[in-house]
């Protein structure tokens, strides 16, 4: 189903108009010199979703971009009806369900087969404006220290609703913070490409080269949190990462609907994130700050809300004991849920 973008320009965000960051007058006219970026969608039980995405790229105005879509074990064939609903596109699966993080990695191996100078890790329940990848290129070449570039992401749905417009680390707190979320503002409004401290997953453009130093997905994480986790390895390594605002894509949000199955792997995975991305005071305000929060949540679901208490008591043992990667997560999973 097509959607016109909300706000005037949207889908010709690397026009002249407004500036020189050009898509058409640099990519456009010279696509010869264009870098050549291959697009990653890891389906994991959301093949309609998965199969938008692609199609929303396949009207990307780009001239090198390859799209790879990677499997992560779906049930009921769904690797089969990806070949047959793309015909042209390459699938290719994993072979067993790795999870978010060893997914992307097996799809990181699968792009670098061939030659790519960027790789980009897009959720499969987005659709892109047709114009959003030259934008966060062109941010990319202008910055040789920027090793992941992210765009802005509004809701599917309300397609004027700011999901992620750039983000920041509140490492005191130990997790980081979507900027503008829930405000409705257009591209235009949102400023130039700049430095934040957290790019999310659910749309990142990473700089090949950069890759061997920076290192895959820690796949201990197997869901959520990864990509905080990354963003300050990131930094770490004295790399920058950009959001870039008129990079446009829409999100099929879930809103505030609650999982104990995220529950779990948020749990666990927040004391993970912790560990591996903080040091010092910071470290350990942090942890306290958690396990004070979660004390007194258990605490009321113990009486309450009894799954999501024991979703949560098992992230805790399992962090305890280091139980990482699946763990015990998907037996929380909603029967034919995603």
């Amino acid at each position: 189903m097509e959607h016109t973008p909300p706000f005037p320009g949207a889908a010709h965000a690397g026009s002249t108009e407004g500036g020189s960051g050009s898509a058409e007058t640099r990519y456009d006219t010279a696509p010869h010199m264009s870098p050549r970026v291959t697009a990653i969608v890891l389906n994991f039980d959301l093949t309609d979703d998965t199969v938008g995405c692609v199609r929303s790229l396949q009207r990307v105005d780009y001239p090198k971009l390859r799209i790879l879509v990677v499997d992560n074990a779906s049930p009921g064939g769904a690797e089969e009806r990806l070949r047959r609903e793309l015909p042209g596109i390459e699938v290719r699966g994993t072979g067993g369900n790795l999870g978010y993080t060893g997914g992307i990695n097996a799809g990181f191996r699968y792009a670098t087969e061939r030659p790519a100078d960027y790789l980009l890790v897009l959720n499969p329940d987005t659709e892109v404006d047709p114009g959003f990848l030259a934008p966060l290129v062109e941010a990319m070449e202008a910055d040789p220290r920027a090793a992941i570039a992210g765009g802005t992401i509004y809701a599917f749905h309300d397609r004027t609703r700011i999901w992620y417009a750039g983000g920041r680390l509140v490492p005191w707190r130990g997790l980081a913070v979507h900027l503008h979320q829930d405000e409705r503002r257009p591209p235009a409004a949102l400023g130039e490409p700049r430095p934040v401290s957290f790019v999310t997953g659910c749309l990142a453009l990473h700089r090949v080269s950069l890759l061997p130093e920076i290192g895959e997905q820690d796949e201990r994480f197997f869901l959520y949190l990864d990509d905080i986790e990354l963003s300050a390895r990131v930094a770490r390594r004295g790399y920058r990462l950009l959001y870039v605002p008129r990079s446009v894509i829409y999100h099929r949000i879930l809103g505030g609907r609650e999982s104990r199955l995220k529950l779990y792997y948020s749990v666990r995975n927040r004391l993970l994130l912790i560990d591996t991305a903080f040091a010092g005071p910071v470290r350990h305000v942090a942890r306290l700050y958690f396990l004070a929060a979660i004390t007194s949540k258990l605490a009321v679901w113990s009486i309450a809300r009894r799954p999501f208490f024991e979703a949560a008591r098992a992230g805790l043992a399992d962090y305890r004991r280091g139980v990482f990667h699946e763990g015990r997560g998907l037996r929380f999973r909603p029967p034919g849920g995603a």
